[in-house]
């Protein structure tokens, strides 16, 4: 269990260093303004074509184009300055100043009431439409926003934080096979709350989990980075309800070279994001608690990104000189192999300040890379255990807060003086009782 709460200290680490439904509601926002609708307007709906329709006369409306109906040739009219788009009932194309555009499904008349696919039609009048999946919701754009140099920006103001908060909300879901072998979903989740300073590095992370509705902390830990090596110090209760300590230091570079904050690192990884950031989306404004606009983007980004980034490493690491630096070694190459395919984010950045504050990350299938592969390592870990995260559903929230105002803090002496992990394991195996061979005839 111990190689196993290690492993996921490390893959929290390599996740710092570096989230599609049509249920409830679809929202239409015009400039980060509400469409709203009713009984009598109609409600936007999903085609039998994965189309977005929408009520003609309240969205146009909104938009601020003049609505007209020609009753006998069947054609919605919308204008707006010089721009006049018609869009007929039943046909697969729309008229954009009298030129015929092909759409991939058409406008219909459902209730009484006249629905056209949004996005070919707004477009047509030069305005952008993104999909927020996320939050069910149509985006439009009259203005053209630049995404990206909002997100470069932004990222380019992270790099100087020396030091801030996070608050993290972490939902899980795997597949458990019950006494009966019948699957089950088991829903799970995690509160963590961080200090990170940069110069040096070192974090501090207590993490909770629900109990009886009541948040239990489960974890205490603390993390250092020198010029060679990391330690990590894990505070956990034992199985008689004790709080102890353990720590672990890995004995090479192979991990600090990603958390530097020097002027080269910050160098690479701008080149390194620049060369494998796909995309970058304005899904509009947002209003948090507290009143603050943020931006809310959605950033792709390459998964080959963490092929490049440990497969430098993966050829050239040095061999390992106890269990944890082989599994550092292990998922480290597991990383440099594995196909991630593309990661997506949703970020929130304040207006005022243009720094990010808010992230949302789909984190199974990152988490599943990283351990696949390494059951020898795990070898405790029961292979239902093993299958079991395979199956692994994750999401995280990150809040950032107090950036180069957080309070700084002190290793515990308890977890400073406390016995290495690898000492600790090396004495289990030890002392563990050799099991006999029974005696000829005797049944077990």
């Amino acid at each position: 269990m111990k190689k196993f709460v290690f492993v996921l200290s490390l893959v929290f680490i390599l996740v710092l260093s570096s989230v599609t439904a049509f249920a409830g509601e679809i929202i239409i926002n015009i400039d980060s303004a509400k469409v709203e609708f009713n009984d009598d307007l109609g409600f936007p709906f999903i085609d039998e074509n994965s189309r977005t329709q929408v009520p003609f006369n309240a969205t146009m409306t909104k938009y601020g184009a003049q609505v007209d109906w020609n009753n006998e040739s069947r054609i919605a009219i919308a204008t707006k300055g010089d721009m006049v788009v018609e869009v007929p009932i039943g046909e697969n194309y729309i008229l954009k100043n009298g030129e015929k555009i092909a759409v991939d499904t058409a406008a219909r008349i459902v209730n009484g009431r006249t629905y056209l696919p949004i996005r070919p039609v707004i477009e047509a009048f030069g305005s952008e439409v993104q999909w927020d999946s996320q939050l069910n919701t149509v985006v439009i754009t009259t203005e053209s926003v630049d995404a990206k140099a909002i997100y470069n920006e932004a990222s380019e103001k992270s790099y100087n934080w020396d030091n801030y908060d996070i608050k993290a909300a972490i939902d899980m879901s795997m597949d458990i096979p019950d006494e009966t072998g019948s699957v089950q979903k088991m829903n799970m989740s995690m509160n963590m709350d961080m200090t990170v300073f940069m110069n040096p590095f070192k974090v501090k992370m207590k993490a909770a989990m629900p109990l009886y509705e009541i948040m239990q902390p489960i974890m205490e830990m603390y993390m250092t980075i020198d010029e060679d090596s990391y330690t990590t110090y894990m505070g956990m209760n034992d199985s008689a309800g004790e709080f102890n300590w353990m720590k672990q230091t890995v004995g090479n570079d192979m991990l600090t070279d990603f958390m530097k904050n020097d002027a080269e690192t910050i160098k690479k990884n701008k080149e390194l994001a620049e060369k494998y950031t796909k995309d970058v989306k304005y899904f509009g404004k947002y209003a948090d608690e507290t009143g603050k606009s943020l931006l809310r983007l959605q950033y792709t980004m390459s998964g080959d990104i963490y092929k490049e980034m440990f497969g430098q490493y993966s050829e050239s690491m040095p061999e390992p000189a106890n269990e944890q630096e082989a599994i550092t070694v292990e998922m480290i190459k597991n990383i440099a192999n594995a196909n991630l395919g593309d990661l997506t984010y949703i970020i929130y950045v304040d207006e005022a300040t243009g720094e990010i504050i808010k992230m949302e990350m789909d984190l199974g299938k990152m988490v599943v890379s990283m351990m696949s592969g390494m059951t020898e390592l795990l070898g405790e870990v029961p292979p239902e255990a093993m299958e079991a995260l395979n199956s692994l559903e994750a999401t995280m929230v990150m809040e950032v807060l107090n950036i180069n105002s957080a309070k700084d803090f002190e290793i515990p002496e308890e977890a400073l003086n406390a016995p290495d992990l690898a000492e600790m394991l090396e004495e289990l195996e030890q002392t563990e009782p050799v099991e006999e061979a029974p005696e000829s005839g005797e049944v077990r």
